[in-house]
């Protein structure tokens, strides 16, 4: 297989996961969206305020929650959501598959989610081909007080003995958005276990179909030998 034609089953075939997990999704109607995390919704949930310039640092691909521009574009696994993401993205593969170097990405981080400022489609080809770490520019928002929050309603209330940060917050957001996701992972496997099966089981049918039919000439066969030795 050429590069070309490597990179053009890549992008399928990201295409096809990211299809898969949308179905799913409706499929379980209120088990959470798989739309991409919003910078500006993040931000406005836990008041976040600053922006302090951190070093260059290596970041976990799986920290990379969402993104600041680019949410429509990719879904929760940061796989493509739309095509029209491809002339850039196979081209990125591309310079993937030559082990070319790649310049950091920009982030932006709020207790220890990042959201992608710059190199979506880097973040999008890093997590399809299972890189573990990037190097990255990170930009530290702190988050606000209870009192800050910008929750409508005032339904989130503090707890006693004062006011912490709103950190517990965006961790637990994480945790439910990784938690949602092995439950999809888990569901996709049960369905793909579940079509196996069911071709394993119509294998076996129609061996079984074969096997009865074979029996029924023999028989017929059998028959007209007898009949031929009561003629002879």
């Amino acid at each position: 297989m050429s590069l070309e034609e490597q990179v053009e089953a890549d992008f399928a075939r990201a295409r096809r996961r990211a299809l898969l997990r949308r179905l799913g999704a409706r499929l379980r109607k209120g088990r959470g969206s798989d739309r991409l995390p919003c910078f500006e919704d993040a931000r406005r949930r836990v008041s976040a305020r600053g922006g302090a310039r951190l070093e260059r640092r290596v970041v976990r691909s799986e920290d990379v929650v969402g993104s600041v521009g680019r949410c429509s574009d990719f879904d929760r696994a940061f796989l493509p959501a739309e095509a029209s993401v491809g002339t850039r993205w196979k081209r990125i593969d591309e310079m993937f598959h030559r082990a070319e170097e790649f310049p950091p990405v920009s982030l932006y981080k709020v207790g220890d989610a990042y959201f992608v400022v710059d190199g979506n489609h880097r973040v999008s080809v890093y997590r399809y081909h299972g890189v573990e770490w990037m190097d990255a520019d990170v930009t530290e928002f702190r988050a606000g007080l209870w009192s800050e929050r910008g929750d409508e309603g005032n339904l989130i209330e503090p707890p006693e003995g004062g006011e912490p940060k709103l950190h517990e917050m965006m961790d637990f957001e994480i945790w439910k958005q990784r938690r949602e996701e092995m439950m999809r992972e888990a569901e996709q496997n049960r369905l793909a276990k579940a079509l196996r099966d069911s071709r394993k089981q119509r294998g076996s049918g129609r061996a079984s179909s074969l096997a009865w039919e074979l029996k029924r000439i023999a028989g017929r066969l059998l028959k007209l030998l007898r009949l031929l030795r009561k003629i002879d």
